[in-house]
């Protein structure tokens, strides 16, 4: 074979009227990049902010974090490999017409498509996992939760060991194919297990998500805590069905033929991988966003009720000073007193919500059970 042929040769023929174009073809891999370039910074940045609350605030450094950490390296990763895979920056073939990439370029795709697959459902149950020790450690009084726990993580790991063996077992050249990502065997024996898994894996991480949110919110009523408390507390767990909604999203796409055109999928993958890149990385911020929250937006929340304090003091002092002696004018020099804030032994970040001055102490020993149940 002509050593250039696999290069100078479309991986399908292109459609009535159109041309192969390898060198500067139409491209939507922007797309992509731009979503990387915005989820990565915030995964980066918050999942940060976890580990300084836990290490140097609540020094309550456990398990959950550092599946978090993990997680937050495999997303990273993934999100790298996607830009590698990419017609621009990357050179891949994602984002471009099928008919516009060479037959080299479609083999070397092969091998990182094997590896994001891998790599992303990996990744995925990760961050699950993260979120079920998470509860563990939230619920652990409660025993019916731990069991719930534990069948969700036995769940969760072993189809993820299911989803990796099989691809990498049936979508890898074998012996007597010599290395060949293009063989006849091989697209015949992995193109319908990698159709059927990956259905599978959507379908299954929808009921998972589902699940997962299920277990802290239905606790959330059994609380002795105010309506707007509990409120507070079930919205900051429901940020995570944006990430189920990503799933849905994939699960749809992939199920419309229309959307997903297998006979052009390097240009209509682009929503799949959307879609994918958004539930990994939402799905880990939600991951860390119960404890930034309680120990950063509570204290910023302190804060402005203070200022708020303080402009009303402000504007009392001055209408009495008027009314007094209006040839007066209040001093200007006058700061706003802001109380320090105690740093929780604990994590429950009840007693961070907003709230009123006068709880019940009902109410207040509630959030303790809760506080020591963070840590």
């Amino acid at each position: 074979m002509d050593p250039g042929y696999l290069d100078r040769t479309p991986s399908v023929d292109p459609p009535p009227g159109r041309e192969p174009n390898f060198t500067d073809p139409e491209s939507r891999s922007h797309q992509l990049y731009i979503l990387i370039a915005v989820l990565s910074p915030i995964v980066f940045i918050v999942g940060s902010l976890r580990i300084y609350s836990r290490l140097r605030i609540t020094r309550s450094f456990g398990a959950d974090d550092w599946i978090c950490i993990a997680a937050t390296i495999l997303t990273l990763s993934y999100s790298a490999l996607i830009l590698k895979l990419l017609w621009k920056p990357g050179g891949g073939i994602i984002g471009i017409h099928f008919w516009d990439v060479p037959i080299s370029h479609y083999i070397e795709y092969e091998k990182g498509a094997l590896a994001d697959y891998v790599l992303f459902r990996i990744a995925h149950t990760t961050t699950k996992v993260g979120f079920l020790v998470f509860y563990l450690r939230l619920f652990r009084p409660v025993s019916y939760v731990r069991f719930m726990v534990w069948a969700g993580i036995s769940v969760v790991i072993t189809f993820c060991v299911v989803n990796v063996v099989v691809p990498l077992v049936a979508c890898s050249p074998w012996p007597s194919e010599h290395g060949d990502w293009i063989a006849p065997s091989l697209i015949d024996r992995c193109y319908p297990i990698s159709i059927n898994l990956r259905t599978a894996a959507a379908y299954f991480s929808v009921i998972t998500d589902f699940y997962v949110w299920f277990i802290p919110l239905h606790q959330i009523p059994s609380l002795g805590l105010s309506p707007r408390r509990k409120v507070g507390v079930s919205l900051v767990f429901l940020t995570g069905l944006l990430a189920t909604g990503a799933a849905l999203a994939s699960l749809i796409i992939r199920q419309d033929k229309k959307l997903f055109d297998l006979s052009d999928f390097s240009w209509t993958i682009v929503p799949v991988y959307a879609t994918s890149i958004v539930e990994i990385n939402v799905g880990l911020i939600c991951l860390s966003l119960p404890i930034i929250f309680v120990q950063f937006v509570g204290r910023f929340t302190n804060l402005s009720k203070s200022v708020r304090s303080w402009i009303r003091e402000r504007r009392s002092h001055h209408q009495s000073s008027n009314e007094s002696s209006p040839n007066l004018t209040p001093s200007d020099n006058v700061a706003p007193h802001i109380p320090s804030v105690q740093s929780d032994t604990g994590l429950s970040g009840m007693r961070s919500f907003p709230d009123e001055e006068n709880e019940h102490s009902a109410e207040r020993s509630s959030e303790g059970i809760l506080e020591r149940q963070f840590v």
